[in-house]
């Protein structure tokens, strides 16, 4: 939950109020469902023109991007023929459909004619949607310039639901620019506006001034502050909007390494949805706790608690949290993979991992989830690379690093370069070793660094390899080393990924009986 945005000419509505609620409060098939009747029922541009703003909100809300997409440029062609407020509404929405899907340029272009063609008080709220596009170009000083331009203007206009979501922007730019301080005096304005309230304005400047301390290391104040919002809503008896807010909580207890706070309060949001009857939250907080089960290594737990997750999807027909959770489940399966008993159960592991991962990547490819995408193609990768098929794990990480070079994330595109260089151990361990090499720049620059030092220990290996010990040839020692006990030794401290390597390696040189 985040500063509600500035909705413009969606506010004159008459079911605007009822569709903005339910927005707030994630209850994306309530606010589908509104969007589609204004739609039914528009007989004007300008009536049409905000029913298919609100379908592609919703749409983004849902994680239906490509949908989203289609619905804000249909929105952006039916406002020509309306007034320029809908009009430059209708561009701030496609620019924010644009940047979910990392169509960058297209976005600029909406955030521009936005600015173009906003009068009035409308050019606040267009200049917040530019800076937002200035942070997706990495312009940070733009993006700072033009939120705080925007954030006097409705101050000016005395807007103060559009001041404090400018002033999120602002926020983020700060910390994109590296300005602690001014981050945290940007995030305390915010709270101000909302302060005593108890509203869920509040709620949401207390979680944004939470996430700013969580971003300066300030990981203790920064749980404090997120339960306050957390007690919002638990004073209200509102248990749905407190299981919204409790897993923001959970997800800043997690990055701060208090893991056991982090899952108490995933476990608490999980009851929250259940007591309200929120089915959509639910399946959210399943994947979530699922994902971090498997991070921790706890693959079994994960792929009980994915599975129920995955039914609850199917049933109501939620493709976009579906292929999230089928990539979980294929990311289970693959970290199994070096717990087999046997050759039959590893295969049978391997197998399920694909079977998920595939469905996952068709499912996120048709919503227009790039990071969703680039995470499935890891998986599949990762599982390839463990079934001994170094073309086809080569082949779906190469094209994670492509999403990762087209969308900036320079994370993604080292985690599957790193995968890149491991299917080269045994054709062109030089181009292996360096590629492993550029894994660990990207993953450095990315700001991961315990990925970086096992991209660094993948690096060793590969240069060593096939190279015998220096004491083995002293002694010329005739009998072959057992290389899948060797690098499991070599790696012991390293995350489980790289069980993927050695399992690949070990069958590649010395095929099991």
């Amino acid at each position: 939950m985040m500063m509600p945005d500035i909705d413009g000419s969606l506010k004159s509505a008459s079911w605007a109020s009822d569709f903005l609620r339910h927005l707030a409060r994630e209850e994306v098939d309530q606010a589908l469902q509104i969007a589609n009747k204004a739609l039914d029922a528009a007989r004007d541009a300008g009536t049409k023109a905000n029913a298919f703003l609100a379908l592609a909100r919703a749409q983004l809300l849902g994680r239906e991007l490509l949908k989203a997409v289609e619905a804000a440029e249909q929105g952006v062609e039916a406002a020509k023929k309306a007034d320029a407020l809908t009009q430059a509404t209708a561009h701030q929405i496609a620019a924010k459909a644009y940047l979910a899907t990392f169509q960058v340029p297209e976005a600029t272009a909406a955030a521009d004619a936005a600015v173009e063609v906003a009068q009035g008080k409308a050019e606040a709220a267009a200049l917040t949607t530019r800076a937002q596009v200035c942070l997706a170009r990495d312009k940070k000083q733009e993006a700072l310039k033009v939120a705080r331009q925007a954030v006097s203007l409705f101050k000016e206009g005395k807007d103060q639901q559009g001041e404090a979501a400018a002033g999120e922007v602002a926020v983020r730019g700060c910390l994109a620019a590296k300005k602690g301080s001014e981050a945290l005096r940007a995030a305390n304005e915010v709270l101000a506006i909302y302060q005593g309230s108890g509203s869920e304005g509040e709620s949401s400047a207390l979680l944004l001034l939470a996430k700013t301390k969580q971003a300066l290391g300030e990981s203790s104040e920064a749980q404090e502050l997120a339960q306050k919002a957390v007690d919002i809503f638990e004073k209200k008896g509102d248990r749905q909007m407190q299981g919204v807010t409790l897993k923001q909580l959970a997800d800043i207890c997690l990055a701060g390494g208090h893991n056991i706070d982090g899952w108490q309060y995933t476990r608490e949001a999980l009851e929250c949805f259940r007591e309200a009857g929120h089915q959509r939250g639910e399946a959210s907080t399943l994947c979530q706790i699922a994902a971090a089960h498997v991070e921790n290594g706890v693959f079994e737990e994960a792929l009980r608690i994915a599975e129920e997750g995955v039914a609850m999807c199917r049933e109501r027909s939620d493709r976009p949290q579906l292929g999230a959770t089928l990539n979980v489940i294929a990311t289970a399966h693959v970290g199994q993979l070096r717990f087999a008993r046997s050759d039959q159960q590893e295969q049978q592991m391997n197998w399920k991992a694909r079977l998920a991962g595939k469905e996952a990547l068709a499912i996120l490819q048709s919503v227009g989830d790039r990071v969703g995408e680039a995470s499935a193609l890891k998986s599949l990768a990762s599982a390839f690379l463990n079934y001994g098929n170094a073309a086809e794990a080569r082949s779906k990480a190469k094209q994670a690093v492509e999403i990762g070079k087209e969308i900036g994330n320079k994370q993604i595109e080292g985690e599957n370069l790193l995968l890149v260089a491991q299917t080269k151990i045994h054709e062109n361990k030089e181009e292996g070793a360096r590629l492993a090499r550029l894994s660990e720049k990207l993953l450095r620059e990315a700001g991961v660094a315990s990925a970086a030092r096992n991209a660094g220990d993948v690096h060793d290996f590969i240069r060593g390899y096939g190279s015998a010990p220096k004491e083995a040839k002293k002694k010329g020692l005739a009998q072959p080393a057992d290389l899948k006990t060797d690098i499991t030794l070599d790696m012991e401290d390293t995350k489980h990924r790289l069980a993927y390597f050695h399992g690949f390696t070990a069958r590649s040189v010395r095929p099991r009986s």
